[in-house]
């Protein structure tokens, strides 16, 4: 078992923490003040190849594997911003890869790609949570078009040009998953949610009423949207484990240097047994977390169905997150909790991945059904 990178991997690392350190970083409290995220990012990000890490090279794409875009993934969100949410181009173009026509990708990739729209998915609505019995959006084909009708609850980037693909009900107990260009005739949305972290992720409710797309805008099969939603739950859920790991390592970069320069009578704190002692339960906790979240990525990037194994990695590094974040304020003393110092922004930003894509209870009842086999 070779536990080592490849070069190519560990050059769009490089390249990516690069470009955080150039353009994220400089930014990132701006981007907290102003609720946004700058104009330009999406377009900076597409120069440089980030949005197509997955993407085949004909739509103008790199076309690495998952496990190199989870790489990307963790650098990118270094600064603890919402601008990792930008990159979603390239879950589009791993649908499209398993599930969708050669006539979707020509019409779609190439926009992505090239920054040009912003593509994104939703499922939830204010009842169903997680629960697909309880879809209530609906999509009748009719005259060779499908209308939709219903309400979407959280879909980030739901008001900005781009594909969405919208999981609706096709029949009874059946779900279908469509394309559908946000913002056409009968698409609408609600204004941003304020969240508490990771601001400038503008996460909105979409409004469906009689929205009509051509027939040909189905991804996969009628009636087999939720196979298609569960391989895009399983990897968002490494992609939510990876952010975990990011703000992890920041909170835990941001503790060390903090304690390096709180001094006492007896020289910096970071010389005492006891914040030593913190530090490695912190670095464990981390390092442990990447590596299983490196692990499940590359299952699935040889094709592997990893349900349970995405949802384990999710549980178990969003968990080592926050409280790694949580020390690191604590080991700040007073000045955590002031909004002078970057652990308080670093640790809102660990609390998200919690919850997006399922709670930790939802991990754990998929991860408790694998174990008892049921």
């Amino acid at each position: 078992m070779d536990f080592d990178l490849t070069d190519e991997q560990q050059m769009f690392q490089k390249l990516a923490r690069d470009f955080a350190d150039r353009e994220i970083e400089p930014v990132a409290e701006q981007i907290e003040l102003e609720d946004r995220i700058p104009e330009d990012m999406l377009a900076k990000m597409a120069r440089v190849g980030l949005l197509g890490v997955t993407a085949p090279e004909d739509y103008g794409g790199l076309q690495m594997g998952f496990l190199t875009l989870v790489l990307v993934l963790e650098q990118i969100h270094y600064p603890c911003t919402p601008c990792t949410w930008l990159l979603a181009g390239n879950e589009l173009a791993e649908v499209l890869e398993a599930a969708g026509t050669r006539e979707q990708k020509d019409e779609f990739l190439p926009d992505v790609v090239e920054g040009k729209s912003l593509p994104g998915g939703v499922f939830t609505e204010a009842a169903t949570g997680s629960y697909e019995d309880m879809i209530t959006t609906t999509a009748k084909l009719e005259n060779g078009r499908w209308i939709l009708n219903g309400t979407k609850r959280f879909h980030t980037f739901g008001n900005v040009d781009g594909p969405a693909i919208i999981f609706a009900r096709t029949g009874e107990k059946k779900t279908s998953a469509i394309i559908v260009p946000k913002n056409i005739e009968g698409y609408t949305s609600s204004k941003p949610w304020g969240l508490m972290g990771l601001r400038g992720l503008e996460t909105v409710d979409t409004f469906i009423r009689n929205v009509s797309v051509p027939e040909g805008y189905l991804l996969g099969e009628k009636d087999g949207g939720l196979d298609i939603l569960f391989k895009v739950t399983a990897g968002g859920r490494l992609r939510q484990a990876i952010l975990s790991v990011a703000c992890g390592q920041r909170a835990l970069d941001e503790a060390v240097s903090y304690a390096r320069e709180r001094t006492t009578s007896r020289g910096p704190i970071s010389k005492m047994q006891g914040i030593r002692w913190q530090f490695a339960e912190m670095a464990s906790r981390i390092e442990a977390s990447r590596w299983l979240t490196y692990r499940m990525s590359f299952l699935r990037e040889q094709g592997k169905a990893v349900r349970s194994e995405s949802a384990m990695a999710k549980l178990f590094a969003g968990q080592a997150a926050e409280w790694v974040a949580s020390e690191a304020l604590k080991i700040h003393g007073a000045y955590g909790y002031t909004t002078e110092y970057k652990i308080e922004r670093v640790h809102r930003a660990a609390l998200a991945q919690e919850l997006i894509e399922g709670t930790n209870e939802i991990q754990k009842s998929i991860v408790g059904a694998a174990v008892v086999q049921d």
